[in-house]
């Protein structure tokens, strides 16, 4: 036993029906947050408004998350992409959700685009949201230098495996990067250890991961998944930490 865990269930938003069944049985398994996203199979994209609201019909905490990516493939968007991304926050804001999940890299370097980063951080505030950064972070050649770009810009959590985006690893491997990742966060931003995470191994990643100083929260999608659905008892054995 670990004690309780802050879990993120990642919900693929493949129709009302689903959205519904499975938003209901991460609730009913403690789920603290869900992240809605369609298209898990092109790493998620922006889902649909009837998928939205049913996700907060079906979801009562305050841990709606809308991801906000317009379009497959990398990380880098146009002015005209961009303005997409704020008209898909304001959608999600219409659907009440509670948070965004976003992210834009500059092609040039793969730094994070500090501009567009901005814009869109400054809807999401203006209609109360909160914010997590994406799985972009991990395409980042220098991730302690961008997770401070996010601190200082005020992003709310990063999702993160601690390894190389499309490098085929996980979260199990990415444990030494993620412990520092968790002492130069400290309490600034929260830390969503995400990649290939189920009820098997997130107690054995737990187990290694340095906690005292920092937020730390566990995301999750396939590992918490039966036969295709949401099961609330893989849920709520991730989040007691156990097997």
């Amino acid at each position: 036993m670990l004690g309780e865990l802050e879990i993120e269930v990642c919900i693929n938003s493949a129709s009302v029906d689903y959205v519904n069944r499975a938003a209901a049985a991460a609730e009913l398994g403690g789920a603290r947050r869900i992240e809605l996203c369609a298209a898990m199979d092109q790493d998620g994209l922006t889902p649909a408004i009837e998928h939205i609201r049913a996700a907060r019909k079906a979801f009562r905490p305050e841990g709606l998350m809308v991801m906000v990516r317009p379009r497959a493939g990398n990380f880098y968007y146009s002015l005209e992409e961009s303005d997409v991304m704020v008209r898909q926050i304001e959608m999600a804001a219409r659907a009440c959700a509670d948070g965004v999940v976003l992210g834009g890299l500059r092609a040039r370097d793969n730094a994070i685009d500090e501009g567009l980063l901005l814009r869109l951080l400054d809807t999401a505030r203006s209609l109360k949201l909160t914010t997590t950064f994406h799985r972009a972070f991990d395409a980042t050649l220098d991730p302690e230098k961008s997770l401070d770009t996010l601190m200082q810009l005020g992003v709310d959590r990063v999702l993160t495996s601690g390894t190389r985006w499309g490098s085929g690893e996980a979260a199990m491997q990415g444990v030494p990067l993620l412990n520092r990742l968790i002492a130069q966060a400290g309490q600034c931003i929260e830390i969503v250890v995400g990649g290939g995470l189920s009820p098997d191994n997130s107690p054995e990643l737990m187990g290694q991961l340095v906690r005292s100083s920092g937020k730390v929260s566990l995301h999750a999608y396939s590992g918490v998944l039966h036969n295709g659905e949401v099961s609330s008892e893989r849920v709520r054995a991730m989040s007691r930490g156990t097997a």
